[in-house]
């Protein structure tokens, strides 16, 4: 397996690992960011749009034709509502008809992009990445995103064409922070992560990035707190009171560009946060870019931080019982992950893919051995 796949695996546990995979999360409302799927054997083209949380989509549409969607922000589960026609949720009964504040697009459908395309599809003999736009959170092609695309291996977050036109104050902020092939950030991402953390002030917080390397221009000069409220109640009331962007607009006039803009991870810290401003994010349905924590990033990372390694599970799973007892579930424990380890190892030294079937062999034989044994 290719460094690029080990890294799209590693994401994939960590956007699984920000969502329960027993409990339906209906319960907790609209959920800031949580992985979403459509199941597109309740729910067919001509349909309302419906999505489901990771535990629903395990339990309640097990067998079912599943449509990953990634994660969606201020989104709640949808299973079994009025819009499954009489199909049930099994983890949850009790739900309301519908989740009005759920946000829907062609993603719901399993079609992305302003090419309104399948992915992968049958019919691009390519099938290249897409790219997700943080603010309608549809993915693109690159070829169809008007602009050309930063070959940059630094983190960084993408605002669609459509999405640029309907908030036009951000193209005050392109000109400003946008990522070029002339200016790329320079940060890594342990060091925007370490930017994201949610010690208030303490060390962690976005000013703590005055001593990292920035790169030319405006583009990393951050100076606020990742927690927004935070950052302002640091400030002089002068600064509080004073906006950003009309100082920006002042420098010089800026010409609207056309196509997708892209930005460095942090660049939502430079976002004025006076009061008129606030009511503008508002009204164009952007509010979520002040919070820092909205950002993939900051879910993935908060999710691999509070996740249980397996032996922190394994033992508070086993604090009450006897020593003896406690040393001998730990001995299976080991002999599992060691012969686990010896079948992962063997499978990759076969460049042999380790499907399910391969899998329960594995099982099965290891079952017998321990047969064997106990004879």
């Amino acid at each position: 397996m290719d460094q690029c796949a080990v890294g799209e695996l590693y994401e994939a546990f960590a956007v699984l690992a920000g969502s329960d995979p027993d409990h339906c999360s209906y319960p907790k409302g609209y959920l800031k960011r949580q992985a979403v799927f459509a199941c597109n054997t309740c729910v067919s083209a001509g349909m309302e749009p419906a999505g489901v949380c990771l535990a629903c989509a395990n339990a309640c549409h097990d067998g079912h034709d599943i449509c990953e969607l990634y994660t969606k922000r201020n989104f709640r589960c949808d299973c079994g509502n009025e819009k499954f026609h009489g199909f049930k949720c099994s983890l949850l009964t009790e739900k309301a008809g519908q989740n009005v504040k759920n946000s829907y697009n062609h993603n719901f459908f399993g079609r992305y992009c302003s090419c309104d395309r399948p992915y992968p599809d049958e019919d691009d003999q390519v099938n290249e990445e897409m790219i997700q736009c943080i603010v309608c959170e549809d993915w693109f092609h690159e070829k169809h995103l008007e602009a050309a695309v930063v070959d940059c291996e630094d983190l960084m977050e993408m605002i669609c064409d459509r999405c640029m036109t309907r908030a036009p104050f951000l193209q005050t902020y392109a000109a400003h922070f946008a990522v070029s092939e002339t200016n790329k950030p320079s940060l890594s991402k342990m060091q925007v992560f370490a930017a994201l953390k949610t010690d208030e002030d303490g060390p962690g917080s976005l000013n703590d990035l005055s001593s990292v390397s920035q790169p030319s221009g405006d583009v990393m000069n951050v100076h606020q707190s990742s927690d927004p409220e935070t950052s302002r109640s640091a400030q002089q009331p002068s600064e509080r009171t004073r906006c950003t962007l009309k100082e920006l607009e002042a420098k010089e006039s800026v010409s609207a560009r056309s196509g997708a803009v892209f930005w460095p991870y942090c660049w939502r810290a430079k976002l004025c946060t006076c009061t008129d401003c606030k009511r503008m994010y508002v009204k164009a349905g952007v509010p979520f870019l002040l919070d820092e924590s909205d950002t993939l990033l900051a879910y993935e990372e908060k999710a691999k931080a509070e996740t249980l390694s397996s032996e922190e599970l394994l033992m508070s799973c086993i604090t009450s019982l006897p020593h003896e007892q406690q040393l001998e579930i730990i001995y299976k424990y080991n002999d599992l992950k060691h012969e686990l380890h010896d079948f992962l190892l063997q499978s990759a030294n076969q460049r042999k893919d380790v499907t399910p079937e391969a899998f329960r062999e594995f099982l099965e034989e290891l079952q017998t051995r321990k047969k064997r044994r106990l004879n």
